[in-house]
């Protein structure tokens, strides 16, 4: 190759180099931009739904309904006695039945606890077996002292207002149960209101044979 073209062909290489140098030069180093690793998306957790309470234990359905039935009541100058028949219906097999009860006066100034608890009360009836769905009637009186009542005054009137008390209890498919109730009784004139009149002790002694019984819920601490 003659040196003219030699000479042409070098200064086209180095001027292709001065080139490629400077536009190095001018660019400089390509940026790399640095992104932030990408994390996984974690869900927010829900809230843990609040325990449950447990429910409240529901209350037994006794095996028995009670029913008394005011028959007579004959005041004395000794004593206050009420002829009653009771009805027990059975909705299961019951052993070992007992029935326990008194009689006592209802008044305001008595706390209520003294008017339906039962105390010392004597044993009234005892039945060894009551089969299912039969009803058992037992027949008795209760008396009271004259002078244990607490009679209202009202006027020149004393009135005596006689409140029976019952517990019942005995084993149902070898289970204990116990069944608390209590009735006012009053005399019964069939008054439109429905409402019972008490017995009057002012006027010495009688028999009022037309009865009636109000039943009322025996709260647990009785």
């Amino acid at each position: 190759m003659p040196w003219p073209w030699i000479a042409v062909a070098l200064a086209l290489i180095l001027a292709a180099g001065a080139w490629l140098l400077w536009r190095r030069q001018n660019t400089g180093a390509p940026s790399v931009q640095v992104q932030p690793p990408v994390l996984p998306i974690t869900a927010t957790p829900k809230p843990l739904p609040a325990a449950r309470k447990p429910d409240a234990p529901r209350p037994v359905a006794s095996p028995i309904a009670l029913d008394l039935v005011a028959i007579r009541m004959s005041a004395s100058l000794v004593n206050a006695t009420l002829s009653y028949r009771l009805i027990i219906t059975c909705a299961d097999t019951i052993e070992s039945l007992v029935v326990r009860g008194d009689m006592t006066s209802a008044h305001a100034s008595r706390p209520t606890e003294d008017q339906l608890g039962l105390g010392d009360a004597p044993i009234l009836h005892r039945t060894d077996r009551a089969n299912k769905d039969e009803a058992v009637e037992l027949k008795g009186e209760i008396r009271l002292p004259l002078a244990a009542i607490t009679p209202i005054n009202h006027g020149t009137a004393a009135l005596f207002v006689p409140l029976v008390r019952l517990e019942v209890h005995g084993t149902c498919a070898g289970q204990p149960f116990t069944l608390r109730t209590a009735y006012v009784i009053g005399v019964d004139d069939r008054a439109p209101d429905e409402r019972l009149r008490p017995f009057r002790l002012d006027a010495g002694p009688r028999v009022y044979s037309e009865l009636g019984r109000r039943a009322l819920v025996v709260p647990a601490y009785a």
